[in-house]
């Protein structure tokens, strides 16, 4: 059985973009499994808070490079999707959330 860590970070958070109505199923059922998982775990932290820990959404790795539009520092890709400011947690939120996690493996 997959650990919550590995289920968090395997799970395709965008399979309802799909025009594959297989994957768009297959993903509405992992995440259906996923929400049961985190509400038996009595989760004090929302699903969403919980992908933005995993998927290392952190304010202090981003930079607002054009007004509302915030990309990783790095900026490896020059074709990557900006992200808002709301989708992003403060480094301190987001050790508390993974210390959860792992204690729950």
């Amino acid at each position: 059985m997959s650990t919550l860590l590995e289920m968090l970070r395997n799970h395709d958070w965008y399979y309802h973009y799909s025009d594959d109505h297989r994957v768009w199923k297959r993903g509405q059922e992992r995440h259906r499994n996923l929400m049961l998982t985190v509400e038996s775990l009595e989760c004090p932290h929302n699903l969403a808070e919980l992908r933005r820990a995993v998927q290392e959404f952190v304010l202090e790795d981003f930079i607002e490079d054009e007004p509302g539009k915030w990309y990783r520092k790095s900026r490896e890709y020059k074709n990557v999707a900006p992200t808002s400011r709301k989708e992003l947690m403060h480094r301190a939120d987001q050790v508390q959330i993974m210390a959860w996690i792992e204690a729950q493996d």
